[in-house]
């Protein structure tokens, strides 16, 4: 398995991108295109991530409050105990007429283990826990699988011909926003405040994940899923095949920066992208 790793603590650069990719994925993270306006713990709070294996990809991008250590502690479990059996040439989950409820209880599975990963590195640093919001996506090409995880607002859109739709994020009759980093986390609260779920890839051209620097009122773009699905179709008529993840990420995070900047306001954005080119 090869896998990339960008982390909040290490980019503090307002305005500044740090990028990787290994075609067709790529991750970008920034501090911000502004200072915060609102109070904070760390300048960076973000982290995001990719995997690739024999079998497939893993993206996860997931956005700290009250200090970095949830958010890089989440995304650690995932790719420490999860990507490597994910993204294997043979699934852990064989094809089936089960196989959907299969994966979105290993979904259920992955997203306890970084929940208990938030509270252990709080716990080891003696610090109140930080948690986070946190997106995940296995995509499996051959198995035409993507699982998708969501807690909280941040964001994963699956792009086609038509809309990219957002498959995370927060449902609007929510009275609050869920995070992991809590000890009241079961699987009946993951199951209610989740949103986790499969679907094929046969028609998607990309999938974006981001967190909410790219959303937020008075941050953020006015509709993030008009602009990933703009940033799509402009990469895909100006990009080469071989560009297009790494184009892909750095013009969603570029974008999110600029309205940042336009409106005096910032906040930490991570973006990770799988380009599948349907």
């Amino acid at each position: 398995m090869r896998s990339a790793f960008l982390r909040g603590r290490e980019h503090h650069r307002v305005g500044g991108v740090e990028l990787v990719s290994e075609e067709p994925a790529a991750i970008a993270l920034s501090r911000g295109g502004a200072l915060k306006t609102y109070s904070h713990t760390d300048p960076n709070e973000d982290c995001v991530a990719f995997a690739s294996g024999a079998g497939g990809y893993v993206l996860v991008a997931a956005d700290g409050h009250h200090g970095a250590l949830g958010s890089e502690a989440g995304v650690e479990a995932i790719l420490g105990e999860f990507a490597t059996s994910w993204t294997a040439a043979e699934a852990p989950i064989r094809p089936g007429s089960h196989s959907n409820e299969a994966w979105k209880r290993e979904g259920v599975r992955a997203l306890m283990c970084a929940n208990r990963a938030i509270l252990e590195v709080a716990a080891q640093s003696a610090l109140p826990p930080a948690p986070t919001t946190f997106v995940v996506a296995l995509i499996r090409p051959q198995d035409d699988l993507l699982l998708h995880l969501s807690v909280g607002d941040s964001h994963l859109f699956a792009v086609d011909r038509g809309v990219a739709l957002d498959l995370g994020g927060r449902r609007p009759d929510w009275q609050f926003t869920p995070f992991l980093g809590y000890e009241e986390a079961r699987e009946e609260l993951l199951d209610k405040y989740a949103l986790i779920g499969t679907r094929g890839l046969h028609d998607l051209r990309a999938l974006v994940l981001a967190t909410d620097g790219i959303s937020e009122p008075g941050i953020g773009v006015a509709n993030p899923a008009e602009t990933v699905f703009g940033a799509v179709s402009q990469v895909e008529l100006d990009s080469p095949p071989e560009r297009r993840a790494t184009d892909l990420c750095r013009s969603v995070t570029e974008t999110a920066l600029g309205a940042q900047r336009k409106q005096r306001a910032g906040d930490n954005m991570a973006c990770s992208v799988l380009w599948l080119g349907a």
